[in-house]
């Protein structure tokens, strides 16, 4: 055993971390159980053809089958809606072909509710000994989750709570930052840090947020629903929608109503 306060080299370290694992016959699913009661966290592992291998017990019934069991094997096309299936399975072929992990992504998905909602979801490559990338491993996170809990980040938590309660105001960073007594690059270099992204691109995604729900709960007309949300028109909604989610607001509000929101 080495004296306190020394460590063995590098390279010893590794070799001991290989030893444990090979010889232990770790199961890694273990490490994944950790994640399993982490409420609105997902996680998910999948091979080089986008088949769920693992996934979190909770999503599983978020998709609307009771077993998680029931999505081994399944590509996301066998069990989500075209769109977003295709959109998820794009984003995994980045990941097979490039080697390099996808972070930070805000795309449409579901909570666990069931309900359409925006997800961060990160993927990053699973390489077999020889460094082949043969799979994916992955979370999944509600964006609303995450913002809820910024509070004691102190501005970061103040400027996107500002945000959310005045998304039918002209936002400016100036605005924010004002708001918060910060100036605009530290603010903007710290929100981007803890967010993911910059903050008028959470003004956007947060708007489109808001309006997707708006969709699914009311009849409200678009134009009414564009300028609730801060959008100059109902062409610049309609735009700002589809390059988001790949769906025009009025097909979006078809597709993904409250009633029949948790069997995608």
């Amino acid at each position: 055993m080495p004296h306190a306060g020394r460590s063995l080299p590098l390279a010893e370290r590794l070799r001991l971390r290989e030893e444990f694992f090979r010889a232990a016959g770790i199961d890694p699913r273990q490490f994944l159980q950790a994640f399993d009661n982490i409420p609105g966290l997902f996680y998910f592992v999948k091979d080089g053809q986008s088949r769920t291998m693992i996934n979190t017990r909770e999503y599983a019934q978020v998709l609307g089958v009771r077993r998680d069991a029931q999505t081994v094997g399944k590509q996301p096309h066998e069990y989500l809606a075209g769109a977003l299936a295709e959109h998820y399975e794009q984003d995994d072929r980045k990941v097979y072909t490039t080697g390099q992990p996808l972070r930070n992504i805000i795309e449409i998905g579901f909570n666990e509710q069931g309900v359409p909602d925006w997800i961060i979801t990160d993927k990053y490559p699973l390489r077999n000994a020889r460094g082949r990338v043969v799979g994916i491993i992955g979370t999944m996170q509600s964006l609303d989750q995450r913002v809820q809990r910024l509070p004691h980040l102190g501005e970061v938590g103040k400027a996107a709570a500002f945000i959310r309660a005045n998304l039918g105001e002209r936002l400016l960073l100036a605005d924010v930052a004002q708001h918060v007594g910060m100036s605009e690059r530290h603010l903007q270099r710290l929100f981007h840090k803890l967010i993911g992204m910059a903050i008028q691109q959470f003004i956007v995604h947060s708007r489109v947020h808001a309006a997707a729900y708006e969709l699914m709960r009311s009849d409200r007309p678009l134009v009414d629903i564009a300028l609730m949300f801060g959008f100059s028109d109902q062409s610049a909604f309609s735009n700002t929608f589809r390059k988001l989610t790949g769906l025009p607001p009025r097909e979006y509000r078809r597709q993904h109503r409250l009633a029949g929101a948790g069997t995608p």
